[in-house]
């Protein structure tokens, strides 16, 4: 919503109580409850996500809303947070391969599309660069085309080698393959040599599975495990030395056999949400997709194609897929996505309700906590990343094109509605309405249709317009105390005092739409003067009430969303005429309000392109919102409302000099509007965070 509206325009008191005992608490006291209170109050939010997850999220999540921070002070200032646009250039990647869950594919997979990565093997001895007192890139198998770095950043060692070396420091590095996160956050990044964070999660049940039956035949790993071969899942998850909630554990930076306590399960769900690139290996294409924006892999090239068809990313050229017959009661992990087939094994799948299912979750109680919270995260990341890709694309065409640049550059000059070639809108919306400099040659054929956005300043114009003696269809018309008579189209003069007139039809709803239609709004012959038409219902206005013969010509005012929102907040506490008036709202503060999704999830790109409040919207969605304001909307500002008014009024043919029209401008505009500074003072800088309203 902001994107459309941009393209338009107390510490410690000194006398606390004293204990019980008589003597004043400690700094370090106080310092203490302060923090325990902030636990308790994540933790409370901790407990919500054993809920079942169920129904779709706010486009802004309130997982990404302003929030207390339990950052650790290395990943506060050593690594880009999850909103910062990604530069793979200035910042080095590190991938969490987290055993089991598909992090020797991801490896793989970018070895193969020639990047140049830290891991175990670039300091193997055989290939003679271990001891190098420099970081040195080779390409450990010739003919290969990829290169490693010659520090072992899996293991602490390594990663202490490597920050000897400069790793991060000389740039020389695409990505980071790691399984001691915390460690190789602490010691390999700076706050001039920034980290981001990329991990593929799996539901920790299936990858402890996953691990006990790999280990009983993976002779080449250094935790092979024979002796488990003789075992049963049950024998096995009751083992005293189990190893037990593995993913927070190491976010934390605790070793095996240290306590890890709800206090550790705060600072890991914490640590993902603002500083992971969140991956699913249940959802291993997608994932990768989302990776490739931030690391700026181009999807596009050959290499970049083969690779993803190599890995069952994409499926092959002129290939019919077909699918393999499933083994009952078992998994194969290579034919739902991409794997690496050495890597995977088959292996029985458990679940809930299963004793070996249950055995497994007990031992992982805050695992299987931060993974429920990682599945919303995952959710909530598509809009963030997807915005990342826009903003990519948008520099590589202005970077990489020459001789379209100019074409581009002109195009992006070019006067609302310019003709750009082939139209990408839906044929009902480029058909009936008309481009916005198109000219008006049959006002008999055309009708001006102001789209009303609720709080941004649509009744003042439409008050202005009565005032000046228009005839409009709204609302009004369709009150039925207004005596009319209704088996045909006419018109109502509904004030004694007020030279404005209105159609006897209410064009604001889509039930009134379809009468209005059925009636023989805009079709009927001969059919009674109107000047304008005001409606919220865009998408479905257009596509009922207007024709290739008769066409509606755009215009509306435009608010900043959060203004907007605000503004509605205030004006539904009180306004018990309206039928969107709550009453609930009343005692409602505004941060409480703006928790949760009260139809301010992006309003106006909703509109544009016709779809509800329970529909998952895109960025394909947005583009389309975008074009239609373009090469249809004549553009207005309420903050701008008097200039606003000019343009309107030539777009409508109004005489200015009139004196009654003077009268009426000067009674309507110029005026200070909503009296709720609170909007303004939540707006977010251009790049800036997010705020507390979920546009």
């Amino acid at each position: 919503a902001i994107t459309i509206y941009r393209i338009c325009y107390q510490p410690l008191g000194a006398n606390q109580e004293e204990r019980s005992n008589g003597g004043p608490a400690s700094a370090a006291e106080y310092l203490a409850a302060v923090i325990l209170g902030f636990c308790v109050l994540s933790f409370i939010d901790t407990l919500h996500t054993l809920e079942p997850y169920s129904g779709r999220r706010s486009l802004l999540s309130t997982a990404y809303l302003a929030t207390t921070s339990t950052l650790l002070p290395w990943a506060h200032h050593y690594l880009a947070d999850v909103s910062d646009k990604p530069n793979p250039d200035g910042e080095t990647a590190l991938f969490w391969h987290i055993p089991k869950s598909g992090g020797t594919t991801a490896k793989r997979l970018y070895q193969c599309m020639g990047k140049t990565l830290a891991h175990r093997v670039g300091a193997d001895p055989r290939f003679g660069h271990d001891q190098e007192n420099e970081i040195v890139v080779f390409e450990p198998h010739e003919g290969k085309d990829w290169k490693v770095v010659n520090v072992d950043t899996t293991i602490k060692p390594g990663i202490l080698r490597a920050k000897e070396l400069g790793l991060v420091q000389s740039h020389t590095t695409d990505l980071i393959f790691t399984m001691e996160p915390a460690f190789a956050g602490e010691q390999l990044y700076d706050e001039d040599n920034k980290g981001r964070f990329l991990a593929l999660f799996r539901h920790p049940v299936d990858r402890a599975a996953s691990m006990f039956f790999y280990l009983q035949t993976a002779t080449w790993e250094r935790t092979y495990r024979p002796e488990w071969a003789e075992m049963t899942v049950m024998e096995w998850a009751n083992l005293k030395n189990f190893e037990s909630d593995y993913v927070v554990r190491k976010l934390v930076g605790k070793r095996f056999g240290d306590s890890v306590s709800e206090m550790d399960l705060i600072i890991a769900k914490e640590l993902v949400r603002q500083r992971f690139i969140v991956g699913l290996m249940d959802e291993m294409n997608e994932s990768i997709r989302r990776f490739n924006i931030v690391l700026g892999v181009d999807e596009s090239s050959e290499r970049s194609q083969q690779c993803m068809e190599d890995f069952g990313l994409i499926e092959p050229k002129d290939v019919t897929p077909v699918a393999p017959a499933a083994e009952e009661g078992s998994e194969e992990e290579s034919k739902t996505h991409a794997t690496d087939k050495k890597n995977s094994n088959k292996h029985p799948k458990f679940k809930e309700g299963d004793p070996e299912y249950d055995a497994i979750a007990a031992r992982n109680p805050l695992d299987m906590v931060l993974y429920n919270y990682i599945l919303q995260l995952f959710e909530d990341q598509k809009l963030i990343i997807d915005s990342y890709f826009l903003e990519l694309e948008a520099e590589e065409k202005e970077e990489g094109e020459t001789a379209n640049d100019e074409a581009a550059n002109q195009l992006a000059l070019l006067p609302p509605g310019a003709d750009v070639g082939s139209s990408r809108l839906p044929a009902e919306i480029e058909a009936n309405l008309a481009n916005v400099n198109d000219p008006i040659e049959d006002k008999e054929s055309q009708t001006p249709f102001f789209w009303h956005v609720p709080k941004s300043g649509g009744t003042t114009l439409q008050r202005m317009y009565f005032c000046m003696g228009f005839t409009l269809a709204n609302e009004v018309g369709g009150n039925s105390k207004f005596d009319s008579d209704r088996s045909k189209i006419d018109v109502i003069s509904p004030w004694s005092d007020n030279p404005g007139k209105v159609i006897n039809v209410d064009v604001t709803s889509q039930d009134g739409i379809t009468e209005a239609k059925n009636r023989g709004f805009l079709t009927q012959t001969p059919h009674p003067h109107l000047d304008l038409m005001s409606s919220q219902e865009f998408k479905f206005a257009t596509t009922t009430l207007f024709s290739p013969e008769h066409k509606g010509r755009m215009f509306a005012l435009f608010r900043h969303p959060i203004d907007r929102a605000v503004s509605k907040f205030y004006y539904l506490q009180k306004a018990t005429w309206e039928i969107t008036y709550n009453e609930r709202w009343k005692k409602m503060t505004l941060e409480k309000w703006a928790e949760r999704d009260r139809g301010e999830n992006n309003w106006m790109v909703r509109m544009l392109v016709g779809k509800n409040n329970k529909d998952m919207l895109t960025t394909d969605d947005l583009e389309l919102a975008k074009e239609i304001v373009r090469t249809k909307f004549v553009v207005g500002l309420m903050d701008s409302f008097d200039e606003s008014v000019h343009r309107f009024n030539a777009f409508l043919g109004v005489d200015e000099s009139d004196a009654l029209n003077q009268q009426c401008i000067g009674q309507f505009t110029s005026s200070e509007g909503d009296s709720h500074p609170i909007g303004k003072l939540l707006k977010p800088k251009i790049n800036g965070t997010a705020t507390l309203i979920p546009m």
